[in-house]
């Protein structure tokens, strides 16, 4: 029944463009539903089950059955009587069977590591998974990013007309020059290229997030605000983090590949071992003479058909092949163990790089938001010594403008804070599982 409900939800979620805006998780939900990658993993997932069950069935006996036909024509020796001339059809019937009792330890062992291949693979749909929620969340942050951007931009331009109307009253009262009125059209036109600018990163990173997420037409792409505040937002433990690398899915994934890859060494050592099988066949055969009536199926049956049974011991004794493949086993061993090595520092890294950037982020965050009150409130000075007529053009535009950096940095560190603190909520996630 869950799984119903959860192939429904993923079937109404492209209605969200042409309806309500996307959240976050709308958007990984999808993704993750639609992603290549992530589809591709599944199915290679399924094709390792399939070999994992192939190899715990080598110890199941191997039965074949065959049936020839065949026309011959000349002399032969018939029921012990002399040689005839004629035409006769043989039909030959046979069955085997084949079943390995001792391998040296080969199938379980190839059992064993098919099966930790399997479970290595659905680690690393974990972790397909881990890096496009992270991918997802940082085009969504950085189209949230834009937005703010672009809404700073027309704001700009709002202030520039207001500008442009207020000095148009000083000009026509004699308490400006028209220099002034032409200074304050140049800002507008500035701030105008500035809000194409950022409209234009707008649509490019809400073009980004729609193809990543899978959607083949961005236009209907409308996304939610964060209800996350910074100040209120905590940051992500580091500590229990790092402790808990072990059980991070890439980590998880190169400790099932190095188990499997021990068990294949195992394997390839089997093979110089004798191997003991078991087998078993029957046959018979019937002739039909043509032209011939006194013909006895039941007789024919009855004295054509033998059996045997028996056991065969293949005992190796100089095959370079096999030590070969065994050496081969033993580098892959070692191999399998610096990538485990590689995967648990890179983790490690990936941990403290994004939670000092976090960390970093919200300190920059905390003095960008002083910078900008304090930017306001210059600007407000300046606006106020500007219509006293104490203030130039020039000064009151190099305020405006340093409080729209002002709100740029904020807006910025705002998101790379947020998006830091993402990265560490998921790998959280999965620690916790």
């Amino acid at each position: 029944m869950k799984r119903y409900w959860l192939a429904l939800a993923l079937l109404a979620l492209p209605l969200l463009s042409f309806g309500q805006a996307w959240s976050l998780d709308d958007c990984v939900d999808y993704a993750i539903a639609h992603n290549p990658e992530i589809l591709h993993r599944q199915l290679r997932h399924e094709t390792q089950k399939e070999v994992a069950a192939e190899a715990g069935s080598r110890r199941v006996p191997v039965i074949q059955a065959g049936l020839q036909e065949t026309l011959h024509s000349g002399n032969m020796l018939l029921m012990y009587s002399v040689d005839e001339r004629m035409t006769l059809s043989l039909t030959s019937v046979a069955a085997s069977l084949e079943m390995p009792l001792l391998t040296g330890g080969s199938i379980p062992n190839n059992k064993n590591a098919e099966l930790y291949t399997l479970k290595a693979s659905a680690e690393e749909i974990a972790v397909a998974g881990i890096n496009l929620r992270i991918r997802v969340a940082a085009a969504y942050l950085q189209l949230l990013h834009c937005m703010s951007l672009e809404q700073i931009a027309r704001e700009q331009i709002d202030l520039c007309n207001a500008q442009i109307r207020n000095v148009t009253k000083l000009v026509e009262q004699g308490r400006r020059t028209n220099a002034d009125l032409a200074e304050s059209k140049s800002a507008l036109s500035s701030a105008e290229y500035q809000y194409t600018s950022a409209a234009g990163n707008t649509l490019l990173a809400r073009v980004q997030l729609a193809n990543l997420i899978g959607l083949d037409d961005e236009s209907g792409l409308e996304i939610e605000e964060l209800r996350d505040d910074v100040e209120e937002t905590e940051m992500v433990p580091l500590l229990p983090l790092l402790d808990d690398i072990e059980n991070h899915p890439s980590v998880l994934s190169a400790k099932y590949n190095l188990t499997s890859a021990e068990y294949r060494a195992k394997a390839a050592k089997g093979v110089q071992y004798p191997q003991l099988s078991l087998f078993a066949n029957y046959n018979n055969y019937i002739y039909m003479p043509f032209g011939y009536r006194d013909f006895h199926l039941g007789d024919q049956l009855a004295h054509n058909g033998w059996g045997a049974v028996g056991l065969r011991l293949s005992v190796p004794i100089l095959n370079m092949s096999n030590k070969k493949q065994v050496s081969r086993a033993a580098l892959a061993v070692n191999d399998a163990a610096v990538s485990l090595d590689a995967s648990r520092k890179e983790i490690d890294k990936l941990l403290r790089e994004a939670w000092y950037q976090a960390l970093t982020a919200k300190a920059r965050y905390a003095s960008s938001a002083k910078a900008e009150a304090a930017a306001l409130t210059s600007y407000e000075s300046q606006q106020k010594l500007y219509d006293a007529g104490r203030s130039s053009t020039y000064d009151l535009d190099q305020s405006r403008l340093k409080w729209s950096m002002a709100c740029e940095e904020t807006v910025r560190s705002k998101y790379e804070y947020l998006l830091r603190n993402k990265i560490l909520g998921y790998y959280s996630s999965y620690s916790q599982k």
